[in-house]
């Protein structure tokens, strides 16, 4: 009965294109092998069954893309499974585009294949873009700021990069480098790139590379002394899953503390099942191969065969032919006598239909990529690889997998994951920095003039040594050790070679936006004006503006503003009072004004109102990425127990006053204290005053130096003189009107010329009116009309 059976069964040609020089790809072959055969033999009432016919692609794109060749063209295949890396699908998809021949790839995992948009292209494992958003949560979770990825110089190195440098972006985390190895790197250059970064400052490394040259990659690596404490790696799913199950020990040796990802597959006993049978089946036929381990690749392809075995049955075997191409037999290229696979389309559809329960979970394709998994964190030790936690897009970390049914928060707590022995050993989290070995110190400019509790700079001329303290130097120092990386830097004191000052605050400022100075530290007011060439950090004092009084006040309010530069002649000012050259009250900013009141508490007080500002904060150029870092460090820096205790340290403890309890007769100004600017005003406005007058009376002299024998009285002529000035106002633009032709009832006034008839120049031999007339000249001239309505005033280009 089975042999008239097995006369019943269609064969189906399927080819194979794999690395059969590789590990991997004999591992391949062989689950692909056993997947026909438990396949068949759970649904013997199929009338197909697949004929395997392999090709070693023998690590090469053209290899990979010949071997296919020959399948599609002589084999006629009606699908290809494989090949093993993106770089030679790459090549391979074509052929099958061109032919309608289904690609099914368990390994080609670079995102860069889906831009193909080839719809004859499966993707039987996950699309490498998937796994940097875990990459990102582990990153984020322990606070890292930068992280160099090490990838092979490929195509499969590379196409990951821009999906792995968003997500580190997203997660405020920096790409300071990307260290690149060739496929064929030699030792002597893997080793010459790794001392390359031993010099940086970053010690986040995460590794995207082929598993052959990555097992060399970290033995190096331990040898030079990178696997000890304070080094963070990661490596990307493929190098996981093939070096977690690595026979050789001295690759798991070398590789203990390092983190890993890759997809979950759930262990159930259908896995375990399978893993026995293929061990068994395995070991019989490569004696030469121990404890070899198959890993999430190869049970892809296990699965992978069995979707297509089914896609086959359902497609039917009507037209299992190829039409060859109409060409000449002077054809130049075998591509031109490419045929087409007349079943393509019906296996394409039932392709993309198939979903079954595989030994990966659920198996299906959306839109020709394999669903995603979660992933799943491990980390290396002396027995392999040991899960520490999981990740999934929807609840992110977390310990244990949650049904999807359960309504969970997306995590980034490190809480979320198991204890990690971290490279070295440790059990302590690495800060993910270290200072460099050749790093180039960040020079801070600090001013000289200012009060020395905030900086002091003080000079050792016989050792040439500079010392900088102060009450912002010490706020700055330990923000510095909140940041979550190293930054070195040296104070530079903004000075002459003589020690003075070498100019303003201003100054100091503009010399960051010159790129003199990398930043500045210290009693720095932020303004508008000077934020327009830096940028400033959060405040790190209190903001505004206080005024302070003696307490035992002598309501004689000092009339002037003085400018005091310490705080001893602050109280020496207060001491002489207000009648003697001194001061009744001190504005200044909240921290010279703490400052003056932690050491003079029992003479002074601050009263309201406070006047806002925007405080002191550090300078940075425009656009440093530090700023946001230290703005961070500031807030969370002022919102512990170390700032208390650095004021306390320069300020002094607040603590109870001797005479606190003495009150301050007033709080508050009265106009008496201002009598100073008053006087300044009245001064101005008399002066001006007088002078305007003497050029009025110089303008208009010959009214008042009129003839002796004149009628006119000396206050006659004092009136004459107030009304020209009265009509001399008049003739300002408020009391002005405009007219077409010129006024026939003009007005003479001293030393104005007299009217021109009709524009033409005026009668040489008219005569002057006499005196009488001029003083008169506010009698109305028109009748029943006792003031002039207006004064004609000619405007020229107005």
């Amino acid at each position: 009965m089975a042999i008239a059976q097995n006369t019943t069964f269609i064969p189906v040609n399927v080819g194979v294109v794999l690395d059969l020089d590789d590990l991997g790809g004999k591992i391949g072959l062989s689950c692909i092998n056993m997947a026909i055969s438990d396949f068949y033999a759970t649904h013997g009432h199929y009338k197909t069954r697949l004929l395997l016919t392999t090709r070693d692609s023998k690590k090469d794109v053209v290899g990979a893309a010949s071997a296919a060749l020959d399948l599609i063209e002589n084999v006629e295949v009606q699908a290809i499974i494989g090949p093993t890396t993106s770089t030679q699908a790459n090549f391979v998809i074509g052929l099958g585009e061109n032919a309608r021949v289904p690609i099914i790839s368990f390994s080609a995992s670079s995102p860069s294949l889906t831009s193909i948009r080839s719809s004859y292209f499966f993707r039987a494992t996950q699309n490498d873009s998937s796994q940097v958003n875990s990459i990102g949560a582990l990153v984020q979770a322990f606070g890292w700021r930068e992280a160099v990825p090490i990838y092979v110089d490929n195509e499969y190195g590379e196409r990951i990069i821009p999906y792995l440098t968003n997500a580190l972006q997203e997660v405020d985390a920096l790409v300071p480098y990307r260290s690149i190895i060739s496929p064929s790197a030699t030792n002597d250059q893997i080793v010459e790139e790794l001392y390359k970064l031993m010099t940086m400052q970053t010690r986040v490394f995460i590794v995207h590379m082929f598993p052959s040259l990555g097992a060399r990659l970290f033995v190096k690596a331990k040898e030079i002394g990178m696997m000890s404490e304070g080094y963070v790696w990661i490596m990307t799913d493929w190098l996981t899953a093939a070096l977690s199950s690595s026979p050789d020990p001295v690759v798991i040796d070398a590789m203990q503390g390092v983190l890993g990802v890759k997809p979950y597959v759930p262990k159930t006993m259908e896995l375990g099942n399978f893993r026995f049978r293929w061990k068994r089946k395995f070991q019989q036929d490569n004696s030469d191969m121990v404890d070899a381990e198959f890993n999430i690749y190869e049970i892809q392809a296990y699965d992978a065969t069995i979707a297509l075995a089914m896609a086959i049955e359902k497609a039917g075997t009507a037209n299992l032919g190829f039409r060859k191409a109409n060409v000449s037999n002077n054809s130049s290229t075998d591509l031109e006598n490419f045929g087409v696979s007349q079943n393509g389309p019906s296996l394409l559809r039932e392709l993309s239909k198939t979903s079954f329960e595989g030994l990966t979970g659920d198996f299906r394709f959306i839109n020709g990529q394999l669903q995603s998994l979660a992933f799943q964190i491990v980390n290396m030790n002396e027995n392999g690889a040991r899960g520490i936690g999981f990740w999934t897009s929807r609840n992110g970390l977390e310990k244990n997998l949650k049904p999807k049914t359960n309504a969970s928060t997306y995590s980034t707590s490190k809480s979320s994951l198991a204890t990690i022995i971290w490279a070295g050993d440790s059990t302590s989290i690495p800060k993910g920095w270290e200072i460099p070995t050749n790093g180039k110190k960040l020079r801070i400019g600090v001013p000289v003039n200012g009060f020395n509790r905030f900086v002091k700079v003080t000079r050792d001329y016989s050792s040439n040594m500079t010392t900088v303290v102060g009450y912002g130097i010490a706020i700055f120092d330990a923000v510095v050790e909140e940041l979550p990386y190293a930054l070195t830097y040296e104070y530079v004191p903004f000075a002459k070679p003589n020690g003075k000052s070498a100019g303003t605050y201003n100054d100091l400022v503009y010399q960051v936006y010159l790129k003199k100075y990398d930043a500045v530290v210290g009693d720095t007011t932020i303004t508008a004006n000077r934020s327009r060439y830096v940028d400033f950090t959060l405040p790190y004092t209190e903001s505004g503006v206080w005024m302070i009084v003696p307490i035992k006040d002598e309501r004689n309010k000092n009339a002037w503003l003085m400018v005091y530069s310490s705080l001893e002649e602050c109280d020496e000012l207060f001491s002489k009072g207000s009648g003697n050259g001194g001061i009744a009250a001190a504005f200044d900013e909240v921290p010279y004004m703490k400052l003056l009141l932690s050491k003079y508490c029992s003479k002074y007080t601050m009263v309201e109102p406070t006047f806002k500002t925007g405080g002191f904060g550090f300078v940075f150029p425009k656009g440093s990425p530090l700023v946001a870092d230290v703005s961070r460090a500031v807030l969370n820096f002022t919102e512990g127990d170390k700032m208390k205790e650095i004021e306390d340290a320069w300020f002094g403890k607040k603590s109870r006053c001797l005479d606190s309890d003495t009150s301050v007769s007033s709080n508050s100004l009265s106009l008496k204290s201002f009598w100073g600017l008053f006087l300044i005003t009245g001064v101005a406005s008399f002066l001006a005053l007088m002078i305007f007058i003497a050029i009025f009376v110089n303008e208009h002299r010959t009214v008042l130096l009129q003839p002796s024998d004149s009628e006119a009285s000396t206050w006659t002529r004092i009136l004459d003189l107030f009304r020209i000035f009265i009509q001399k106002d008049l003739k300002s633009h408020a009391f002005c009107s405009y007219r077409s032709e010129p006024n026939p009832n003009h007005i003479a006034i001293p030393g104005d010329p007299p009217p021109a008839d009709n524009g033409d120049d005026p009668n040489p031999n008219a005569q002057p009116p006499n005196q009488e007339e001029v003083r008169n000249f506010d009698k109305p001239i028109i009748p029943n009309q006792e003031r002039p309505a207006a004064i004609e005033v000619n405007h020229e280009d107005n």
